[in-house]
């Protein structure tokens, strides 16, 4: 927006309302966002390879949490809503190779498929982009692929859709997400796909009938903010067990913020956590 020739991003005239209607989350998210930054911005003599990854795994769901923050207090609402579905499946994998270390490796390799994936494009549709690329580039990816390719198939000899055997589905069930993927993948997975289900959330029919709402919006806001919530605990829970550390903010403190915030009482906490309640 351009009012008055002054460039303006979003909604900053909703973000009290937001504020407003989630005053518990924003009076503990400081000390959440520390605890997070806390464990990502410390040293470590010699990390593993699990290790490093886990650790920017952690950074990457820092950065994309603020970025779910950013699209809700403006009222992006539903692109919240979207980024949530990345901020669980980083925080899942993360934790998953914390589980299964030796799968680190799976995950590293499977980058030759996308690098081979990305060349085969190239080669079929986008020749002309081929000079940019130097026979030595082409060739190692031609290489890189087919020693790592057989890691990949299924018994039918084809390649599998994802660096690990497990969807995230079951992935997230042995990493204690699946109530969180339960309700958070339906909702999410419509609207990035743009099935019906994921249209219908964009319409007021109060308002108009025939044409989806225009943001700024609440309406969603709860969930993804909850869900952005369960995976930065869960993600500082990761790190402090990755590498041994005890964040600046005990992780039981975290949880007891959690729960005053979403409504649950303190005993009740466990590895899982409760549905959200409606905005």
């Amino acid at each position: 927006m351009t009012p008055n020739g002054r460039v303006i991003f979003g909604h900053p005239e909703y973000w009290q309302q937001v504020h407003d209607a989630f005053p518990k989350f924003f009076e503990v998210a400081g000390r959440l966002t520390d605890s997070l930054n806390d464990l990502t911005v410390r040293a470590h003599p010699c990390p593993e390879r699990y290790q490093r990854v886990i650790l920017n795994l952690g950074i990457l769901t820092g950065i994309s949490a603020f970025e779910l923050i950013t699209l809700a207090g403006n009222g992006f609402d539903l692109g919240a809503l979207k980024i949530a579905r990345t901020v669980m499946e980083t925080a899942v994998n993360a934790e998953y190779l914390r589980q299964f270390p030796a799968e680190c490796d799976l995950y590293l390799k499977w980058h030759w498929v996308e690098q081979h994936k990305l060349l085969s494009y190239i080669r079929q549709e986008a020749p002309e982009l081929l000079p940019e690329l130097t026979a030595e580039e082409i060739a190692r990816v031609d290489k890189e692929f087919a020693a790592v390719r057989a890691d990949f198939e299924d018994a039918n000899h084809k390649l599998r859709g994802s660096w690990c055997k497990h969807n995230l589905g079951t992935r997230a069930a042995k990493t204690d997400f699946a109530k969180l993927y339960k309700v958070l993948n339906p909702m999410s997975s419509e609207l990035i796909h743009g099935t019906f289900g994921g249209l219908a959330r964009h319409f007021d029919m109060a308002e108009d009938e025939h044409r989806i709402e225009i943001p700024p919006s609440m309406e969603h806001c709860a969930q993804a903010l909850f869900a952005a919530h369960t995976c930065v605990v869960k993600m500082v829970e990761t790190l402090s067990n990755t590498f041994g550390w005890v964040p600046c903010n005990p992780i039981e403190k975290l949880v007891e913020d959690f729960y005053y915030v979403w409504g649950a009482p303190l005993q009740e906490a466990k590895r899982e956590v409760p549905v959200p309640p409606a905005a």
